[in-house]
Parts: C-alpha cells; structure tokens; sequence
C-alpha cells in the first residue's frame, strides 16, 4: 500500500511535512519519501493498494489506554447522579445481567466507535474477556485486554482462576491483541492480593492495568486507613512499575506523581468522566509538567457516553484550563501529544509516522465547514474535528475504514443486536450491586 501526496502531521512538535508518500509493507511503514504524480503502484505489483492523499492529512492512530468497552450496552443509564448511586443503584446492578455473549456485541459495538472516530489502539478493562477477544479480531482493531478481578468475596478464587487461564491461554494467540492482568482497584481488592497479582505479574512478565486515586475521598479513606496514598499502597505492593497502567490517578499527589515516574508506569486520563462528576483537579498539567507517562482514555461508556479520544483530548484542554483558572494551560502543543501515548500501553515508538513502526494510520479530510478556514490545522484537530474528518483508517497496514465506512464490522446488524441485549441488561434487576463502593 502507499499513501501519495498526503500531509504529515507530528503532534510532537507542531511540523508538517507536506506532499510525501508513505509506503507500507507487511505491516509496518517501510518508506516515506517526497510525493509525486498518482498513478501506477509503486513497486509494480498490481495487487498493490494506491490511495490518493491530496489535500489530507496524515497522523498516528489514537490510543484509549483505559476503557471497560463492552459497557456501550449501559450508555445513558446513570445520568446526573453521585459517584455512589452511580456505582451501587445503576452499574454494579445491571453488570449481573452481563453474559460473555453481551460482552461480545458491547465490544464489538464499541470497537466501531473507536475505528469510526480514529482510535486504533485501546486497553480494555473488563469481563469474559475471551469473547472481547474474539471482538477485536473481527474489528481489526490492536487491543490489550485485561480481564477485571476484584481478590474479594466468596467467588474471588474461581474469578482469579478463570482470568488467569485466559491471561496463559491468549498471551501469545496474536501479534496484534495483548494481555494484562487486570486486579480491579486498591480499594476493593485487599493489599495480600495485589501482592499476589504483582507476583504473577513478575513471573509471567505480564504487564497490569488498575483503577487508582480516582477521587478526593479515596485518597482520604487510604491514608486513614493505611497511612498511605492509593499510589503509595501499589508500589508497597509491587503493583506499581513500568508497564502498568493506572486509571485515572486523579488525585495522585505531587509525591505520587514522582513516585509514577520513577517507577515509570502510566496514567490514562479520562476528563469527560470527571467532569460528568463534576470533579475539577490539575491532574494532567502536573503530570505533564512532572514528565510522567500518560495518555488519554474513555473509560466505560456509562460514565463517558462515548469511547472519541479526539473528544476526550479537547474535554482534557479545556479541564485543564478551569482547573486552574488559567487560558495558558492545557496548551495544544502540550494537549495533542498526549495523544500519542503508546508507551503507556506497551506499544513502542506507537504514535510516529517515520520508517519502522506499526501502520496504525489515520487520514483526516480538512475540507468541511468545520474545519475552515484552516489558520491551524492542529488547532482545528483538537477544536473542530469530528468523526466526519475521519476519512481513512489503517490498522496494521490494512484499511478498516475507508471513505468514513467500517469495512470489517455490520453495523446495522450490529444496531439491532446491540438494542435487544441492552433491553434485556436493564430489565434484569437485582437489588445488590456486584460490590459495594
């Protein structure tokens, strides 16, 4: 395949390189040169795609680094209430009508968002992963999946068991979908645990994915009760290192921030979640200014109501901005960047456009209303895009979008599934929650 006259765009400093060609083989970007006339492939092989990039442009696939994906069945049902109600009275009680079946169609439903608007690449934190699995094969998206245990309760063996013989089954069964253990959070899962899972995780040498410091009242309760920040209880543990991936750390406070960095794990971000709380903090222009990993994420839809990383990158500017009441933070040459967070999933070099690296791509179409005048492209990218401007995408080097349309899923077949199992979800009502919060 080679893309021809296109724009590239680098997110890390602000440059455009305009009229080149990208050639991709087997995969991988294997050639970028100066462009030249359209017309007979490149190498003479017949078979070889060409796709005109005149007057686009060019940029590295999104990353989600923290969604539960399959929850797009629970999109809309907890509105405007308390993270507690959120929790115990709508989420934690309709998942216990959640089969593996439905974790397929809500990933598979999700999956097509995420393609549609450009995100490439995601980590997924949830349940009957085996099934979310089969999801993303069929989406061809890149995926790195971690099934939720909570180390709790009278099942917490058996739910530990069943997620371990996914993580030994699936670890090496493709080159494009990853594993990571997935305890659930400090808060619910008991500190002999977490020692337990960071364990595995040594041995194994799997990374982990956890939920972290997510709000004021956590860091509170922690240090009342241990002494400690939820950070500091994962790095007692051995949670806390390079590779892992912690949700939100909302609330890290500056020490924890160092202590992130030092041992170099990462943050994914999720803004519209907080602010859908209407929880206000600094968290990512301390972590930028700290220089700690860290990328943006969805969550899960219930909370979001969408799995748009564009969107979540501007509902992050403008969070940093009233956060501290301050127009000069939350700059788009601090904002985009963050959108090629790559290292805080695994993926190395994930988020460059240069010889060598995966061809997870996306081609932008600047030519709707609102993308004009065009002043400035990356401004317009973190401002006024939508999934209109999203008009090719490419995920190891074969095109899963094209011309705004998802080639490898059906989404009005995927529509009518998707309604039938939601109906059924909500109507399925018990009067305890999975786990208290």
């Amino acid at each position: 395949m080679t893309i021809k006259n296109i724009s590239i765009l680098s997110f890390k400093d602000q440059s455009v390189q305009k009229n080149m060609d990208v050639t991709i083989r087997e995969g991988r970007i294997s050639k970028i040169s100066e462009g030249g006339v359209v017309s007979a492939p490149v190498s003479g092989n017949l078979n070889e795609i060409i796709i005109d990039g005149t007057g686009k442009y060019i940029i590295p696939g999104l990353i989600n680094a923290h969604a539960h994906t399959a929850m797009t069945l629970l999109r809309g049902v907890a509105e405007d209430v308390s993270v507690d109600d959120w929790f115990n009275k709508h989420v934690w009680i309709y998942e216990q009508s959640l089969t593996p079946d439905d974790v397929y169609t809500g990933t598979l439903l999700g999956a097509a968002e995420m393609l549609l608007s450009g995100v490439t690449a995601v980590a997924d934190h949830y349940f009957a992963m085996d099934r979310a699995f089969e999801a993303y094969e069929k989406s061809g998206m890149r995926a790195n999946l971690a099934w939720a245990v909570f180390g709790t309760g009278s099942e917490a063996d058996k739910q530990f068991g069943t997620a371990m013989n996914f993580t030994k089954m699936y670890r090496s069964k493709s080159s494009r979908i990853s594993i990571s253990l997935g305890p659930h959070s400090p808060y619910i899962c008991p500190e002999e645990f977490l020692v337990k899972v960071a364990g595995v995780s040594g041995e194994l040498n799997i990374p982990m994915h956890i939920h972290v410091s997510e709000t004021e009242d956590q860091v509170v309760q922690s240090l009342k009760k241990t002494g400690l920040t939820p950070v500091q209880v994962l790095d007692k543990t051995g949670i806390l290192k390079e590779g892992t991936i912690l949700a939100h750390a909302y609330w890290a406070t500056d020490k924890d921030l160092e202590l992130i960095k030092k041992r170099r794990a990462g943050i994914a971000h999720c803004a519209k979640t907080y602010m859908k709380f209407g929880d206000v903090n600094d968290l990512l222009p301390r972590a930028v200014k700290a220089g700690v990993k860290i990328a943006f994420g969805s969550d899960g839809l219930a909370s979001n109501n969408t799995v748009n990383i564009f969107e979540t990158a501007r509902d992050a500017a403008l969070l940093a901005k009233c956060s501290t009441s301050s127009p000069e933070t939350g700059k788009i040459n601090e904002i985009l960047p963050v959108l090629n967070g790559g290292n805080v999933i695994g993926l190395k070099n994930y988020g460059e456009i240069k010889e060598g690296v995966l061809a997870d791509l996306v081609i932008i179409d600047p030519s709707t209303p609102n993308m004009m005048p065009g002043y400035n492209i990356f401004a317009d990218i973190l401002y006024s895009l939508n999934n209109r401007n999203v008009d090719t995408v490419i995920v190891d080097g074969k095109v899963v979008v094209e011309n705004g349309k998802l080639l490898t899923i059906d989404v009005a077949e995927l529509r009518e599934k998707a309604l039938e199992t939601s109906k059924r979800m909500v109507a399925t009502v018990s009067d305890r929650p999975l786990q208290s919060y």
